[in-house]
């Protein structure tokens, strides 16, 4: 290992001596960079900002124009990732190096990041960071017609290692490398920037990157320096540490709560405060607004900004097979679940905080191939839910970059997904087991009966009232046997009693059987408002519906308000059902707590001889009298007996406390109790009978007798109660009966039109089936229709493209994608976006053109690679007569070109000829002569070609032995030379030439030509 790493210093030395021959700079750069590698003394700041920068194709040119207008002293650390052949010897620093006065080179094994600086990934690997040092890694082997995704690599190393200090910037690229990794990123609380896509020569990373929608800037190359510089010197990176979660003041954070609840529908006051208040820091910070309430007046003013801090609060660290170890162990816990199920049987799933489907699909796939291994089939319904609108259609639509495959083993993607272009989709059989909907998981209804719930990394961001609401949501959802599965940094807390622990380390759990009954669906929370919480002391065992629950503040003066009125005895407040709220004063000879399970109900508490005439009090008061007192009732106390007059007082102010009860113990002396009792009985023949005695005597059988004459007697109270209590219930019941009868003939008669409305529908549905197979066979038609027009298309070999009215891309044939950049999915995009392959020709403007004069424009164009076509746009016409758009062909016509250029080439050579020449067709007539023969015998083109050699001036050439020549030429191929002629010629007078006659060298099949040359010799 050792010799390794010499060897890798030598050669990075080497590297930088070789480059000091060819350039200065680069010398120089490579130099401070090997310095700032070996300097193990000095301890470098690792509070700095490290931006990896990922380009593609043609990203030297945006690499150059982003390096030109950066500035050299930001503080920051710059990682550039490009795709390269790992067998190519690597020119970009020095290349970069010639656009800023930064040290550039390329990274080595090791090297401590150092701001101010830019590194270069080497072809050959690939590299990440760890703790602010830079690490080759041999790269995974890149499969045939599939691009290593060095980028994405890099940012996800990024991300980890950097956190909210990790920025992204995605350049000019091809595919879609680097989505992935910015996703990681953004999850990370960092930033990322893109090149507009219509500033890239080649859009497809660009365009890739911003269909996260999580893209904080986007701009020309131009503009991105000074945005990333002043991000960068904004609060939130400013001395490299995340901001304090305190410094947000409440009343503004209740404020964007309500902003975001009013345009999204969603309560974020709940979630975990920290991660808000980050995630707001950093909207803020990419605003450049250093006041929470200036951001308050901002998205007030900014309706979009609450879109997209939305956005920011629901991003979620996803990906396929998320801990790969996870899913080994939910698998084993899903094959026992599978063999325990029927045959028919349909397989319930909820993922609650799917995000775009990640985590749906994976279960999925780990779902089929469970049943594969025990060879049984079920019906699967997996219902993926999530706040976020976008990432559900996006994991409707199943679509991919091709960086998962970092997470997807081959043979899952070769099995499950299909490979289109630079994105995978994941495959039909899959896909129908998914439906995914939004849903507030808070405040919406939850699925039930299901035999799975996989709730990963969404408790870590609500806090704990959230979490105790929520959980027995799942315990509620889930079937007796059921699985619930968590994220390693989450737990069931108080729940463990309800759930069975199956895998402690990632959490899988299932429900048992003796809880089943134990949970009902709580009512949660749907708006800010803060749930009120139990009272101390006594009142931690109330429910807190009670009337005391919902006032805590004031109980305490309103209890000594009312106890003053009753000069203070002994007293306790409690609820209609005798829970005891508040305690004052010693009611220690009155109430004691009971055997077996701690309680704080007062009738539970009460001594012998208190508890049924208190029991009674009660009862009187709560069926609506406004007190009741008990009259020297004699409780048994520590071996003793003590006289004492109970009075039970209903409190009725304030409304807010309404239902609650004051219970007052006032102690007498037994010759007191004697006076009052004859005293009352004399004068005012009052209806309340002593509790237990009317006289006192010594004799311990009278007490005995006088205690049982007073239980009978609250027997017979109780006993009277009870009987008015069921006649009214009877009346009551007979009342409901009635109600009951009438609602039953009301559902008689729905159910008699509901069996009409079924006969209805059963026509209908019978209706629609046909109605459905006949538009089956239609689409089958047009389906097969279709494939027969796209294989005539191909199969023309005539690159051909259909556009709309927008000029937007419909549909193209295979062969156009030589002359125009074009995927699959670009069908939609405006043909403006896309790179072409066709030199100095404005195609959108004779687009345009067409569409506006409704005729057809042919032109010659050429290609990049020196072919010659004959482009011909025509207005695209439906079979009603209305323009849809218009059609691009391209013919090639580069074999025509190239006879033309040959043409043209032998005709200047003919031209070059001083010669008179001559080139005669089989009939003798002339084809062609050259500027010589016009010259010698003062004729032209115009007078000379398709006439007959034998009939040109006066017929001089009208020779039997020359006719007789010529003619043996074209027969029997038999040349002649020198033969000689002597005429009158027009013009030029008498003269003689010298003739010689040879056959041109023609295709098989085309008519023969003659070449005849003249050379006068007067």
């Amino acid at each position: 290992m050792a010799k390794n790493k010499s060897a890798k210093k030598t050669t990075a030395k080497q590297n930088a001596a070789s480059s000091a021959t060819s350039d200065p700079q680069s010398s120089k750069n490579a130099v401070d960079l090997e310095k700032g590698a070996a300097s193990k003394t000095q301890k470098p700041d690792s509070h700095f900002p490290i931006v990896g920068i990922g380009a593609s194709a043609g990203g030297l040119e945006a690499l150059d124009e982003l390096f030109d207008h950066m500035p050299p002293d930001t503080g920051m650390s710059f990682v550039v990732v490009t795709h390269q052949h790992p067998g190519h010897t690597s020119l970009l620093p020095e290349l970069l190096g010639k656009h800023t006065k930064m040290p550039v080179a390329e990274a080595t094994d090791g090297v401590k990041l150092q701001p101010n600086h830019v590194y270069v990934a080497p072809p050959s690997s690939s590299l990440a960071t760890l703790n602010g040092t830079l690490q080759l890694m041999q790269p995974a082997a890149a499969k045939p017609g599939k691009p290593r995704l060095s980028i994405d690599y890099f940012f996800h190393s990024l991300a980890t290692d950097r956190q909210h200090q990790a920025i992204c910037i995605v350049l000019s690229g091809t595919g879609t490398d680097g989505t992935i990794g910015l996703k990681a990123i953004k999850a990370e609380s960092g930033m990322a920037m893109v090149q507009k896509p219509e500033s890239a020569k080649y859009a497809g990373m660009p365009s890739s990157a911003m269909a996260t929608g999580l893209v904080d800037y986007v701009s020309p190359v131009a503009e991105l320096p000074a945005q990333l510089v002043a991000y960068a010197n904004g609060p939130y990176l400013k001395g490299g540490m995340p901001p304090s979660v305190k410094s947000l003041p409440a009343d503004s954070m209740q404020k964007i709560f309500l902003l975001l609840r009013n345009r999204t529908g969603h309560d974020f006051s709940h979630y975990k405060s920290s991660t808000i208040q980050r995630r707001i820091e950093r909207r803020m910070n990419v605003h450049q607004i250093d006041t929470p309430n200036n951001y308050v007046k901002f998205i007030q003013d900014n309706p979009s900004e609450t879109d997209l801090l939305f956005k920011e609060l629901l991003i979620s660290v996803t990906n396929f097979f998320r801990d790969p170890a996870a899913f080994e162990a939910l698998a084993k816990q899903l094959l026992l679940l599978l063999k325990s199920r029927p045959e028919k049987y349909t397989l319930r799933v909820w993922v609650p905080g799917c995000a775009t489907g990640e985590e749906v699909y994976s279960i999925a796939i780990l779902i089929h191939e469970c049943m594969e291994q025990i060879n049984r089939h079920f019906d699967v319904q997996i219902f993926g839910t999530d706040l976020d609108n976008d990432a559900i259609e996006a994991a409707r639509t199943g679509v991919y970059p091709d960086g998962i495959a970092g997470d997807v083993s081959s043979a899952r993607l070769e099995r499950y997904f299909n490979h289109e272009d630079s994105t995978y989709r994941i495959c039909k059989e899959i896909r129908e087991m998914a439906v995914f909907a939004p849903q507030n998981v808070i405040k919406d209804p939850p699925f039930t009966k299901l035999d799975l719930i996989s709730c990963r990394n969404l408790l870590i961001y609500l806090d704990s009232e959230l979490q105790r609401l929520l959980l027995p949501i799942f315990h509620y959802a889930l079937k007796a046997d059921g699985l619930l599965l968590l994220g390693p940094s989450e737990s069931t807390g108080q729940f463990n009693d309800r759930l069975e622990t199956l895998d402690k380390k990632w959490k899988i759990y299932r429900r048992k059987d003796a809880a089943a009954v134990a949970y009902t669906t709580p009512e949660l929370p749907t708006s800010t408002t803060t749930v009120n919480k139990p009272l101390k002391g006594n009142a931690a065992m109330t429910d807190p519906n009670d009337p005391a629950a919902k006032n805590p503040k004031q109980l305490s003066a309103i209890i000594e308000r009312c106890l003053l009125e009753e000069l203070c005895p002994a007293s306790v407040v409690a609820n209609e059902r005798g829970d005891v709220i508040y305690v004052h004063g010693h009611t220690g000879k009155f109430l004691e707590l009971a055997k077996g399970l701690a309680g704080t109900n007062v009738l539970d508490m009460a001594r012998k001889g208190l508890e049924h005439e208190l029991a009674s009090a009660i009862r009187r008061v709560a069926a609506g009298a406004g007190r009741a007192d008990k009259k020297n009732v004699r409780v048994k106390t520590n071996g003793d007996h003590v006289l004492v007059n109970v009075s039970v007082k209903k409190i009725t102010d304030p409304e807010s406390i309404r239902g609650l009860l004051m219970i007052s113990f006032l102690p007498i002396e037994e010759k007191e109790a004697v006076s009052r009792a004859t005293s009352d009985d004399s004068t005012t023949g009052s209806k309340e009978k002593p509790g237990s005695i009317i006289e006192l005597t010594s004799d311990g059988d009278t007490n005995e007798v006088d205690l049982l004459k007073s239980e009978l007697q609250h027997l017979r109270e109780s006993h009277q109660a009870t009987l008015e209590e069921l006649e009214t219930s009877n009346e009551e019941l007979k009342s409901t009966n009635e109600e009951l009868q009438s609602t039953n003939e009301e559902i008689q008669s729905t159910n008699e039109e509901l069996e009409t409305s079924k006969e209805e529908m059963h026509s209908l549905n019978e209706e629609l089936t046909t109605v459905n197979s006949e538009l089956q066979s239609k689409v089958e038609d047009l389906s097969q229709t279709n494939d027969d027009m796209q294989n005539l298309l191909n199969s023309t070999e005539i690159a051909t493209i259909f556009l709309d009215r927008d000029l937007n891309i419909n549909r193209f044939t295979d062969q156009a994608k030589s002359l125009i950049s074009v995927r699959p999915s670009d069908v939609g995009r405006p043909i403006n976006e896309l790179a072409t392959h066709i030199k100095t020709h404005d195609l959108q403007k004779y687009c345009q053109d067409v569409l506006k004069k409704l005729t057809a424009f042919e032109i010659e164009v050429r290609s990049t690679d020196g072919k010659w076509f004959m482009m011909k746009i025509m207005p695209y016409r439906t079979s009603e007569n209305v323009i849809e758009g218009v059609v691009i062909t391209f013919v090639d016509i580069s074999p025509l070109m190239a006879g033309r250029e040959a043409l043209a080439f032998s005709q200047s050579i003919i031209n070059t000829v001083t010669q008179p020449l001559v080139i005669l067709d089989e009939d003798l007539h002339v084809v062609a002569a050259n500027k010589s023969f016009y010259k010698t015998f003062k004729t032209s083109e115009k007078q000379s070609a398709g006439e007959l050699l034998f009939e040109l001036g006066s017929a001089q050439w009208d020779v039997a032995e020359l006719r007789s020549r010529l003619e043996q030429v074209l027969s029997k191929d038999k040349p002649f030379e020198l033969f000689e002629i002597e005429a009158e010629f027009p013009k030029i007078g008498r003269r003689t030439f010298s003739l010689s006659g040879h056959q041109l060298d023609r295709d098989e099949g085309l008519p023969g030509m003659i070449l005849l040359a003249m050379e006068e010799i007067t």
